[in-house]
């Protein structure tokens, strides 16, 4: 899975001269956190609400309501934007993205190709896309949760042998590793509305079952 199949490509952008009022608007009224700023038509920098805020005056000044109005007008996305934000490529694993905004603590990356932006990814679409890795856009399935700890070579081909047979199909497999080396719990999403038979058929050949939803 690759940034361009979840990237957001229909983004609202502002320019380096737009007021910190207007972008403040515009957020406001879109409900969206972050903008790509541009200049002249290229990418220039990113604006977030946090920036925004951290560059109008704080409510213990001294200014009057006029000069603070004036003070505030003066400021343009220009001089507050972060100009060089991380960006991402279209082409990018996207879990690759979403451990680089975990790293360094990002919620959203500019997509770029060839210099030219062509999206926005953030941790709304990241969400989207554990959704779909977990199986969890249709209906009429179940989960399985397996303790797989010390579990030999072979596993899965037998566990996809076992559902096969019951001719259930398998939305999505999930290996989660736990603390300890070597142990990690495997999570099934199938595609049916009863896993009673299917249950009953791993744990007759040594899975161990620790939550069926």
């Amino acid at each position: 899975m690759r940034v361009r199949e979840f990237m957001n490509k229909e983004f609202i952008t502002v320019d380096v001269k737009t007021p910190v009022k207007s972008a403040l608007g515009i957020m406001k009224h879109n409900k969206i956190k972050r903008l790509p700023v541009l200049k002249k038509g290229k990418f220039a920098g990113l604006v977030t609400m946090s920036m925004i805020r951290d560059a109008s005056p704080s409510d213990a000044t001294t200014l009057s309501t006029y000069e603070l109005n004036y003070v505030i007008s003066k400021i343009t996305i220009g001089d507050i934007m972060l100009k060089e934000p991380i960006t991402v490529s279209p082409d990018l694993p996207v879990e690759n993205a979403m451990w680089l905004g975990y790293e360094h603590g990002i919620g959203a990356f500019p997509v770029l190709e060839n210099k030219e932006l062509v999206g926005m990814i953030s941790e709304a679409d990241f969400s989207g896309v554990m959704l779909s890795a977990l199986g969890l856009r249709g209906s009429d399935s179940k989960r399985i949760t397996i303790d797989a700890s010390g579990k030999r070579f072979g596993l899965l081909k037998e566990l996809v042998g076992s559902l096969d047979l019951r001719k259930i199909p398998i939305m999505s497999i999930i290996s989660i590793p736990k603390s300890a080396k070597g142990d990690w719990i495997l999570i099934l999403r199938l595609k049916t509305k009863d896993t009673t038979l299917a249950a009953e058929d791993l744990k007759k050949k040594g899975f161990k079952i620790t939550d069926i939803t």
